[in-house]
């Protein structure tokens, strides 16, 4: 697997070029694993998500994080004002749901 600032090339590079990727982290992650596999969009799923780490690629949660960042760092990497709504609506019921 790369480093983690090597995979924060590639989802930058992805963000800035995909809105769905923006706006979506299963796109996203669907992109960037066609970056690592030419193959990756016609394997089963259930195998990219058992075998990610014997075939290079990045675990889900660190794509995940890794677009978080990023788009916290550079606002014009954000998605669609619906979708940081959604976000924000999210964030603000997970946080609840962590206080207790």
């Amino acid at each position: 697997m790369d480093s983690l600032k090597t995979i924060e090339g590639k989802v930058r590079s992805i963000l800035q070029e995909n809105e769905d990727a923006r706006n979506d982290d299963m796109v996203l992650y669907l992109v960037l694993c066609n970056l690592y596999l030419n193959h990756a969009g016609s394997m089963p799923l259930a195998e990219i998500m058992t075998r990610y780490k014997e075939l290079g690629l990045p675990s889900f949660e660190s794509v995940g994080r890794t677009r978080r960042k990023l788009q916290e760092r550079h606002p014009e990497l954000l998605g669609s004002l619906r979708r940081q709504k959604i976000r924000a609506a999210g964030e603000k019921a997970y946080r609840k749901y962590a206080k207790t």
